[in-house]
């Protein structure tokens, strides 16, 4: 198997995190990058792609703009170099598409020139120079590891033993042809994913199933807390006070904020219940459904024809049996390491719930050596996207702060300040206690130099 030059940092996975390491890496002159991707190309959620999925987050949050305006990764030269950027400000949208965004990820992907798809990492070992990571295809030798891998579909022990055709994890959704169209058709899950797939079924062309069964899981359907002072949330400052924060208070901003990023968009609610109206009662459909909020999947089994779920609502003997023909998971993803870590995990620094231990700038708590002379960075640092939401807060997997993120890292990682990644204005004050008050602080206009704002 061959071996490949040793690279300053292999990044593992090349979803909007790591591809956002990657190009604000081509501002760090000399810095020696190779981003792994198992895909054979740019795909985002591609299982969940469904027409007229929009971003719930603004799009100038995009994989570089927040640290740095003028690297020509940004979605607005992205708009300029496709020739599109008079029709999108024409068209006045209020969101983006996913799939338009998905396209600026694969522009951008082609052009940093460090992403190596086709690339299945099975395993990470230590090594005298840093790490070896083992892919089917070769071998990559690093002095620094960035994880970014995806989290892996969350699917019910229930559900495991019927997983095929007829039972599947959102995820998959649209990765096979599914007969929906006249089936009978459970949901189970209450958020962003459950609700698009829901509306896919009743407005999709042939995919209105003859009945359908929703289990929220939730009481109602809670809206995306959206509101200007819960996006201070999904802030640098808001971030650094989280991870000052204790354990206990950790979890008590965690519950607070939950619906700040997992609650419904609150225009696809509304379609979804004019949608239902029209159905009900405009239209000439034998359509039948049930919304049943706080029910939950309690056990699956097979029938003689399709399935039978037991359902379960909020009270003693609360529960419900549906019979359908297929069932999807909108359950979530699940939390712990990639499998590929195994060779380290003894090794690795781990809380006693088993999240990692994560330092301010995401680098895992852990010795490292030293830059050699000549070189940009140390040896033997593991960095983490998207694995820290216990010690980072609610904006850890949101698309919010990829980029300040991305910043931290690189900073942290070459030990220079190549980007701005403090001191920016939050309407909360989330100084540390005993720190001057806003009023009393001096707002200095920092200077624009070669492209990055430095304090």
């Amino acid at each position: 198997m061959p071996a490949h030059p040793l690279y300053d940092a292999v990044a593992v996975g090349c979803g909007p995190s790591n591809l956002s390491f990657a190009a604000l890496a081509t501002e760090v002159p000399g810095l020696r990058i190779a981003v792994l991707e198992s895909d054979t190309a740019m795909r985002w959620h591609p299982g969940l792609m469904l027409p007229g999925a929009k971003l719930q987050v603004s799009p100038w949050k995009d994989l570089v703009s927040l640290a740095s305006p003028t690297n020509p990764h940004s979605f607005l030269n992205y708009l300029v170099s496709s020739g599109r950027i008079h029709r999108f400000l024409v068209s006045s949208r209020s969101a983006v598409s996913r799939r338009e965004f998905e396209q600026y990820y694969a522009w951008a992907a082609d052009r940093v020139g460090t992403v190596r798809f086709g690339q299945t990492v099975r395993s990470v070992e230590r090594a005298p120079e840093g790490f070896r990571v083992h892919t089917d295809r070769a071998t990559w030798r690093a002095r620094n590891l960035v994880l970014g891998a995806g989290r892996p579909p969350r699917v019910p022990a229930q559900t495991r033993p019927f997983l095929g055709d007829g039972v599947f994890h959102a995820h998959d959704y649209l990765r096979a042809p599914r007969r929906t169209g006249g089936a009978r058709v459970l949901v189970v899950g209450g958020g962003q994913s459950a609700a698009e797939i829901v509306n896919h079924l009743l407005s999709g062309p042939g995919a209105l199933p003859s009945e359908l069964v929703w289990a929220t899981g939730r009481i109602g359907l809670p809206p995306l807390d959206d509101s200007p002072f819960s996006n201070d949330w999904y802030t640098p400052g808001a971030v650094r006070h989280f991870h000052r924060a204790g354990p206990k208070v950790r979890a008590r901003l965690l519950e607070a904020l939950t619906y700040t990023s997992d609650g419904v968009s609150e225009d696809l609610l509304a379609d979804i219940y004019r949608r239902l109206y029209e159905l009900d009662y405009v239209d000439d459909t034998a359509f039948r459904h049930a919304v049943l909020p706080g029910y939950r999947l309690d056990q699956l089994g097979r029938a003689e024809r399709g399935y039978e779920a037991v359902l379960s609502g909020t009270g003693p003997g609360d529960e419900r049996l549906a019979a359908v023909d297929t069932v999807i998971l909108a359950t979530g993803y699940a939390s712990g390491p990639p499998a590929f870590l195994a060779p380290l995990l003894d090794e690795l620094p781990r809380h006693d719930d088993g999240n990692f231990r994560t330092r301010a700038d995401f680098r895992l708590d852990t010795e490292t050596a030293p830059a050699p002379p000549g070189e940009l960075t140390g040896t033997g640092g593991i960095w983490v996207q998207n694995a820290a939401r216990h010690s980072h807060g609610v904006a850890d997997p949101n698309l919010s702060l990829s980029a300040w993120r991305s910043a931290v890292i690189l900073n942290s990682l070459t030990g220079r300040q190549v980007f701005r990644t403090d001191g920016f204005d939050t309407t909360f004050d989330f100084e540390p206690a005993g720190g001057p008050a806003p009023a009393l602080r001096a707002h200095a206009v920092p200077a624009l130099d070669e492209g990055t704002f430095l304090p």
